[in-house]
Order: C-alpha cells, then structure tokens, then sequence
C-alpha cells in the first residue's frame, strides 16, 4: 500500500524521483510499470499498471453510451500514458500533464493506498487544508 506524503522536485526534462518507499512497491510487486493520467482535481494520478488495469475493467462496465461516460473516459483515456521507473527511480511526466496539472518545480507525491498523486506543492497546501467537518463525515461514515 502507498501512504504518506513526500515533496520533490521536477527537472528540467520532466522527470519526478518516486520516494524510495513507494518505489520499493512498484519495482517488487508491478515490475516498474505505470500509467499516468489526468484527474479531475487537477493533479496527476499514477496507477501501478496491474491496478490501472482494473480500472480500465470497471469502466468496461459503465454505460457507454451515456454523455458523462463518454465525457469521463475522453479525459481519463485521452491523458493516459504508461511509464517504467528509470534506473534512478523517475518517471518522466508528459508536457501535456505537467501543465495541465499546473506542475512547477515543487510537487507532492502523495500515497493513496493503491495510487500515488502528483500535486503542485502550492496546489497540495491549498487543497490540503479540507476542513474537520468533511473529514469527519467520511469518517463517519466507515464507522469510524
């Protein structure tokens, strides 16, 4: 599992250095391979290719001729793009992603349990200051 938070740089080609903790996992258990895509709170998500595989799998189920589906997959699929860790533990980012994203110099590598994202580090502050009350409610509703 991926957790925690980590601030890094992005050189000037592009590339980001993965946190050897998180690094670790992906070339042990997904054999270096990645997919990188857009998501819709302006950062990067970065799926372990066997777990983007099971996203892919459920979109496979939705609805596909729906407009948000179709609006939905257009994003997702049309940003994808599959990496492999270099022998430095990087990844190179697309142009394409780091502007969209917003990406400057200072980004956040953040462990999401099955994913990492890749934040802005300004945009990270300013998102990770969700207030007591959302938290709470999530919590809540685990039953915790």
């Amino acid at each position: 599992m991926f957790r925690g938070s980590f601030e890094h740089s992005v050189d000037s080609k592009g590339r980001v250095s993965v946190p050897s903790r998180f690094r670790e996992i992906i070339t042990d258990r997904y054999e270096g391979k990645l997919v990188l895509t857009m998501d819709f709170d302006r950062c990067i998500t970065v799926y372990p290719l066997e777990e983007w595989e099971r996203v892919e799998e459920k979109i496979k189920s939705l609805p596909q001729m729906q407009k948000e589906v179709k609006d939905f997959m257009r994003t997702v699929f049309s940003t994808a793009s599959e990496c492999e860790l270099d022998k430095q533990g990087r990844i190179l980012i697309p142009p394409q992603l780091r502007e969209r994203a917003g990406l400057n110099k200072s980004v956040m590598v953040v462990g999401i349990i099955h994913k990492l994202e890749i934040w802005d580090r300004h945009a990270w502050d300013s998102r990770s200051t969700q207030s007591g009350d959302e938290i709470g409610a999530v919590l809540s509703s685990l039953g915790l």
